[in-house]
């Protein structure tokens, strides 16, 4: 006959045998549910890296330089500081799975377990989710010494804020470390594309153009409502983010899609994204991975906890616009 230690051990290991079956598809739902994180998954930016006390960039921001010369001058010498290591912590977030063992005990049956696990591990999955999503879009802060990782609005601060604080551990106040601006002009319904257009060149530079657009559901409103005319600019029937239920339009060729809470103080706010330069950094061997169960002392309630360790950063802020509405 099964001890109660025993049952408790088998239904921890039920537990755990359960999420790693789901986990990879409970991953993708995490990932997947937003938009924002969709993207980044589509264009592969999710990369690893296992163990190390830091996440590490060298960031190049400085360029030699050459002068004009006639015979009888001196040739330029000295070796310029052309680089420099960006550092950043790794965060952490924790999902909870909690149980009692008299919740054990009246589920314990064959037609009642499955759903007993499932609830509790889709509440889990459910609460992370919601963790990631409001981490992503998340209040700037100046310091890098928050719990959550760091969001858009790290990566991209609001205008006002565009030389405060620092990102991986580099500051601001460096010109070369700063991203672009341009403020919207009004009235928006009539200056939104060419502001876009005029933003759209100016983060291009000549060089490597955006390939993402991310904006408040005001300003995506607007694009539909003044944009769909114009012969470029398309609405996506078919793709990924389409088949997950998002929105897409085009601007140039880029996907444009909307996110709640990108207002800053109530004004409108644009992000035109290069996502080539910009990475989210996790650990595999700490990814949506569940501990072993702990008893709570004294109680009859048991838990367990579902871990993740990632950062997000760019290390080439230029390649970046923020449209904001002053």
């Amino acid at each position: 006959m099964a001890t109660l230690p025993t049952s408790t051990r088998a239904m921890d290991d039920y537990f755990i045998r359960n999420w790693y079956d789901v986990k990879a598809e409970a991953t993708d739902n995490i990932l997947e549910s937003n938009v924002i994180y969709a993207l980044l998954k589509e264009k592969k930016r999710f990369v690893q890296q296992r163990g190390g006390q830091f996440i590490t960039r060298t960031v190049r921001y400085g360029e030699d330089t050459a002068i004009d010369v006639q015979k009888g001058d001196t040739l330029p010498q000295g070796e310029p500081e052309l680089k420099t290591a960006a550092q950043w912590t790794w965060k952490y977030i924790a999902g909870k799975v909690q149980r009692n063992i008299f919740d054990d005990q009246q589920n314990s049956g064959p037609t009642k377990v499955i759903d007993y696990v499932a609830d509790r591990l889709d509440a889990a999955r459910e609460a992370v989710t919601k963790q990631m999503n409001t981490n992503m879009i998340r209040a700037f802060t100046e310091t890098e010494v928050e719990r959550a990782f760091q969001g858009l609005n790290h990566l991209v601060p609001p205008y006002v804020s565009r030389a405060a604080g620092t990102m991986g551990t580099i500051s601001r106040s460096n010109t070369w470390w700063q991203c672009k601006y341009k403020e919207f002009t009004v009235p928006m319904e009539v200056n939104l594309v060419s502001d876009m257009r005029n933003a759209y060149n100016t983060a291009t530079n000549h060089q490597e153009p955006p390939n993402v657009i991310i904006c408040s559901q005001t300003l995506f409103e607007l694009y539909e409502d003044f944009g769909l005319e114009m012969a470029q600019i398309i609405k996506d029937e078919a793709g990924k983010l389409v088949d997950l239920g998002f929105v897409v339009l085009r601007y140039r060729g880029k996907p444009m899609v909307w996110t709640s809470g990108l207002e800053v103080g109530g004004k409108e706010q644009m992000l035109m994204l290069n996502l080539d330069y910009i990475d989210v950094v996790y650990d595999p061997s700490m990814w949506f991975d569940m501990t072993n169960w702990k008893d709570i002392a004294l109680e009859g309630t048991r838990i367990a906890h579902i871990l993740s360790a990632l950062n997000m950063l760019t290390v080439q802020p230029r390649r970046h616009i923020r449209l904001y509405e002053a």
